[in-house]
């Protein structure tokens, strides 16, 4: 298997919103959540202030404590340290998150006649599963790429078949949708530049809103992760001809 040479942290141009993060609580189902402080423990309750300032609670019994230990033992703030990929030649930024007026505006554009690509066919089963992807550093790889955009509520695990990776990611509004196919977008994109032996066949994404209801449903490609990443399209003109329904 290559081995390719080490930062620290898995790059610096992703790594400049870490630093705020003071204290992570690591989830048993996989999922992440940042606060400013340890959390207090109250009765069966874990208290914590978010990054926010707002205050929510957790059962202890869903807070894997090794991991959390663990993770800010390391003093990494929310990033994971990994050892197996080198960006110090990569270049391309995160574009800015657009500006636009709601879900709504987008999902109103959806199906139009636009003379371009096929929509893509609906495919059963792309939904969060037991089973983990098979390269567990790839799936590091995708949480810190997420993590960099401040997206904290995510969970990572085998695709509908064993060469894809699935993500399912919390959002709160459309910018956060946006900003979620931007981040895995240029991740997957890193890595099949530095590491494409150990890349994904394709990423599958599900957005959740505060409802937990389903806010987009998708299936990238290496290809179409690196138009989303150098900027050939942005996550707004992404999720109009890519959202699976």
């Amino acid at each position: 298997m290559k081995k390719l040479v080490l930062p620290l942290v898995v790059v610096a141009l992703l790594a400049a919103s870490w630093a705020s993060a003071t204290y992570v609580i690591v989830l048993k189902n996989g999922r992440r959540v940042v606060g400013r402080e340890k959390y207090v423990v109250k009765g069966n309750s874990a208290v914590i202030q978010l990054k926010n300032g707002a205050l929510t609670s957790l059962p202890l019994s869903q807070i894997d404590l090794p991991k959390t230990e663990l993770v800010n033992s390391e003093k990494l703030g929310d990033a994971v340290s990994l050892d197996w990929v080198d960006m110090q030649e990569v270049q391309p930024t995160p574009t800015p998150t657009p500006s636009v007026a709601g879900l709504g505006k987008i999902r109103s554009q959806v199906g139009r006649n636009s003379g371009e690509t096929t929509k893509p066919t609906p495919t059963p089963g792309i939904m969060f599963r037991d089973s983990k992807y098979s390269d567990v550093q790839v799936e590091k790889l995708f949480q810190e790429g997420l993590e960099s955009y401040h997206l904290y509520l995510y969970r990572t695990s085998a695709g509908t078949r064993p060469e894809f990776m699935f993500v399912e990611v919390s959002v709160n509004g459309q910018p956060e949708v946006l900003k979620a196919l931007q981040a895995i977008g240029l991740t997957y994109h890193l890595l099949a530049q530095n590491s494409p032996e150990r890349c994904p066949a394709q990423v599958e994404v599900q957005m959740i809103n505060e409802s937990g209801k389903e806010a987009g449903l998708f299936r990238l490609t290496a290809l179409e992760a690196a138009d989303l990443a150098t900027g050939k399209i942005t996550a707004e003109d992404f999720f109009i001809k890519k959202v699976i329904f």
